[in-house]
Parts: structure tokens; C-alpha cells; sequence
């Protein structure tokens, strides 16, 4: 922690001097000023719709913050960040916000309780007491690609500048879309550090689950041409059960504590 509060304060200074100069001023530079000077770690989750994003973020955090549903739904960039209690704030593209409830979070973030996102909504930001969100690490939990619903494509396209670090979420079934593909193409551009997971390993048996390993590590090596792709197998719902209702057995057999224990996830 302390090299990387070093090095932080080394990269703000020169960033200053940088900034001071007439040919590097402008919106971008004072924005990653900002965010180092804040200590903010943009650990963004991908994947296309009704992987189990949100279900991961949950199982992270310990408990239930995200809504979650069998039908396309997360439609607004939630972003969750430490605080000592749960708050709710609702930004609207028109300048506006409000506080909500949890109860009420699914009239803002869901294509059910907000169609099109017809409410104007910009982004939702919560905060939560989770260890996982400490020194400045900020989940942004993104609307799935290759939905029929094309404005949630766009929107997770249009945060791609912001990411520090992403965890890309896939399946053991289905295998990978032609959207994932196209999204992953354009995800090498902005991230340096990506992650993947295969979810829902509790869906199929332990040779079909080795199966879906290889296969997925074949086609991600293939897309990104690298040489060796990490994949975390892991049961999201199994975690977050084993998490929220105190079973350690669940917590352990869905492989979920290996991925929190990666020190890349976090800035220190």
C-alpha cells in the first residue's frame, strides 16, 4: 500500500505540472487528476445481459443491494462506492437529484420500473459499508450487451473511457454471442486489466464445467490473441447464499473466495 500511495503521489505531481502546461489542458487529464487525488478505482463488471452480473456484485458486497430478475435488467450504470450506511442517490441528465430508497431502486435501474430509461436517468450511486469497496475502489455495475434492448448496448459502450479494471462475466451456458465478441474486441482498447468469469458453474456437472473452461479459455485466447487467458469459475448465487444466510460450506464450494483474494482488484 505504501508504494502504491508513493507512486500515486509521484504521478499526481507530475500530471500538475503536465496540466499547467496550455497544450495538455483540457477535461481529460483534470479528470484523472481528480480521480488519484480521490483515491477512486474504477473496477467496472461487462458481460452480456442475464450472466449474473449483478448477482456477483451482491456476492462481493455480502448482501442484496442489486436487484436481480430472470428477464434483461439492470438499464442505468449503478455505481457502488464505500460509505457507512447504504444510501441511494438518483442523478438525472437534466441536473436534478434525489435520494430513494432500496425498495425504490428498481423504478430506476430496471427496464421494467424504467422503460428505455424514459426517466432521464444519468447514473444511480450507492453507498455501502462493504471491506470490498474500501480504499477507493468503486464497483460499476454496466447494462448487458447484445440485449434487445440497443440503448443498454450503448450505454456500457459509452462508459468504457472510465474503467480502471474490468471482470468480464460469462457463462457455462450459453457459450459466448456474437455480441460478446464484438464487445470484447472493443474492450482491449480501454482495458488493461481484464478479468474473466464463468458463472453459473452450479448449473452443470463438474466434467461439463471443465468443458465449458477449455472451450471458453480457447475462443478468449483466440479474441484477444494472448497467449493465456485466467478465468475464474464460480457460482455467484451459491455465494452469495453461503455469504447472506451463513453457510461457509456454500461460500466455499462456489469458488467465489479465490477471485476476492486477486490483489489486482484493488488500487493498493
Amino acid at each position: 500500500m505504501n508504494t502504491y500511495q508513493q507512486l500515486q503521489g509521484v504521478l499526481v505531481q507530475q500530471l500538475t505540472q503536465l496540466a499547467s502546461l496550455p497544450e495538455f489542458q483540457g477535461p481529460g487529464l483534470e479528470q484523472l487528476l481528480d480521480k488519484l487525488r480521490q483515491n477512486r478505482f474504477h473496477l467496472v463488471v461487462l458481460g452480456a445481459f442475464k450472466r449474473g452480473k449483478s448477482t456477483l456484485i451482491n456476492a462481493l458486497l455480502g448482501d442484496q443491494i442489486l436487484p436481480t430478475a430472470i428477464i434483461p435488467l439492470t438499464s442505468v450504470v449503478t455505481i457502488l462506492t464505500y460509505g457507512e450506511d447504504l444510501a441511494i442517490e438518483v442523478r438525472f441528465h437534466n441536473g436534478p437529484r434525489r435520494q430513494i430508497s432500496q425498495a425504490e431502486l428498481v423504478d430506476y435501474i430496471t427496464e421494467k420500473g424504467n422503460p428505455g430509461n424514459r426517466k432521464g436517468v444519468q447514473e444511480v450511486e450507492i453507498t455501502y459499508p462493504s471491506e470490498y469497496l474500501k480504499d477507493g475502489v468503486r464497483i460499476i455495475d454496466t447494462p448487458g450487451v447484445g440485449s434487445v434492448y440497443s440503448h443498454n448496448t450503448e450505454v456500457a459502450y459509452n462508459y468504457l473511457p472510465q474503467v480502471d479494471a474490468a471482470v468480464f462475466v460469462v457463462t457455462v451456458d450459453p457459450p459466448l454471442s456474437a455480441a460478446e465478441h464484438e464487445f470484447l474486441r472493443d474492450i482491449r482498447d480501454y482495458v488493461h486489466k481484464l478479468f474473466f468469469v464463468l458463472n453459473k458453474i452450479d448449473y452443470v456437472a463438474e466434467t461439463e464445467r471443465r468443458e465449458a473452461l477449455e472451450f471458453t479459455a480457447q475462443v478468449l485466447q483466440g479474441e484477444l490473441a494472448a497467449e493465456q487467458i485466467k478465468i475464474f469459475p464460480m457460482s455467484a448465487k451459491m455465494a452469495l447464499d453461503g455469504k447472506t444466510n451463513g453457510h461457509p460450506e456454500l461460500l466455499e464450494a462456489s469458488l467465489l473466495p479465490p477471485f476476492e483474494l486477486m490483489p489486482a482488484h484493488s488500487p493498493s
